[in-house]
């Protein structure tokens, strides 16, 4: 879905290009020029959505006193399926066009958001209950998940791999939009990249 948006982009803009009247002098030059908020849509388009299968798992303890005699510590997991969300900082590109000289300053990519897409209850597993109820409440199966999302997000954080994936997945359409720019107006722009720190 992302990519045809980014070739209804690419194409929209070679239309538009090509339907001068007389020549390409006639052109609006702004048309041809890299633009910023073009770059910022196309970061956009550029997010990388990683699916994930994760579990979820706790312990409820045994109460004390005389009400909880006959109850058991109990633990129980459950299964889930996820999204994240990477990509780069839109507000933080930069670029700087100085003739044929595009300079563009790409931040980091980061994780944007999470969110929990399926609780599959059929793969729930919960051990045995003592005569006594140990109930296992909601409150404590929605802190487990929350537990979980949490260690997943700092898995997704130190993964270098993944990161520099999205942020490369935001080059390519970067360079693909120039270069389509460029070969409307018959200039051959050279990218500069520099890395925000």
């Amino acid at each position: 879905m992302k990519k045809a948006k980014i070739i209804v982009l690419i194409i929209a803009m070679i239309v538009c290009t090509a339907c001068s009247k007389d020549s390409k002098n006639d052109i609006d030059e702004k048309l041809l020029k890299p633009d910023i908020t073009q770059l910022r849509s196309i970061c956009d388009l550029a997010t990388l959505e990683c699916y994930y299968h994760n579990v979820a798992k706790a312990t409820k303890e045994a109460g004390t006193g005389l009400a909880h005699i006959g109850e058991k510590k109990r633990t129980f997991w459950i299964e889930y399926t996820g999204m994240a969300k990477i990509g780069i900082d839109m507000s933080k590109l930069k670029m700087n066009v100085t003739g044929k000289t595009v300079e563009i300053t790409i931040p980091n990519a980061k994780p944007i958001s999470y969110e929990v897409l399926n609780i599959d209850k059929s793969n729930y597993v919960a051990s045995e209950d003592g005569w006594n109820e140990n109930a296992i409440t909601a409150q404590i199966q929605t802190d487990a998940v929350g537990k979980a999302q949490e260690n997943m997000k700092k898995s997704v954080e130190e993964n270098t791999a993944l990161l520099a994936r999205a942020q490369d997945r935001a080059k390519r359409l970067i360079e693909n939009y120039i270069d389509k720019l460029g070969d409307a107006s018959d200039i051959k722009y050279e990218i500069v990249w520099k890395y925000e720190e």
